[in-house]
């Protein structure tokens, strides 16, 4: 019956014991993790991690250069009265930057993608057109080994200008949109 009577407050004892433990260990490992050095006084958790290249000895940096994104590509366009009201909000390629465009602006091909807004309607659609060059459709057919090529909207052009391409484009929207039917087009080249 003694024995009985002991378990009771040894187990309660052995309880505050690992609470008291476990809470020290706590407040002991939130303290240490404020004891290292911050730079410029900053959080703890703001500190920058080294570029790869700058943990090697004798390595140059190069800062890694991040393309536009699609809207600023989009806002880099140049306004266009020719498209009213209409907007462009995105605009980019599937596999390359728009900017700064290919390598070779003599060889590419790739699917530009757009996105339109109307602010009158709130309406908002992308369009998508195949872009490329002569020597863009000749790499691709050969990398792909197709023996032709089918895309319902393209534009070739003789290398890769993103001014030609915008204006291109806006003429095809001016052509495709119900919005403009019954309105003076310019002339376009077509087959």
């Amino acid at each position: 019956m003694l024995s009985a009577t002991l378990a009771i407050p040894i187990d309660g004892l052995k309880f505050l014991l690992l609470v008291f433990v476990g809470g020290g260990l706590l407040a002991l490992g939130r303290r240490s993790s404020r004891l290292g050095p911050t730079p410029s006084g900053d959080a703890p958790g703001n500190t920058l991690t080294p570029d790869a290249a700058e943990l090697l000895p004798g390595e140059v940096s190069n800062p890694t250069v991040w393309p536009p994104s699609t809207e600023e590509v989009a806002a880099s366009l140049p306004f266009d009265p020719a498209l009213g009201n209409l907007r462009i909000r995105e605009f980019y390629f599937k596999k390359a930057d728009a900017i700064p465009g290919p390598d070779d602006p003599e060889v590419f091909a790739d699917e530009l993608n757009i996105e339109l807004y109307d602010p009158d309607s709130g309406h908002a659609w992308w369009q998508s057109y195949f872009v490329a060059t002569p020597q863009g459709l000749a790499r691709l057919l050969r990398e792909k080994s197709w023996r032709y090529l089918h895309a319902p909207e393209i534009l070739v052009f003789p290398r890769y200008n993103l001014e030609e391409i915008r204006r291109a484009v806006v003429s095809r929207i001016r052509a495709d949109h119900e919005f403009f039917k019954g309105k003076e087009q310019a002339d376009e080249e077509s087959l």
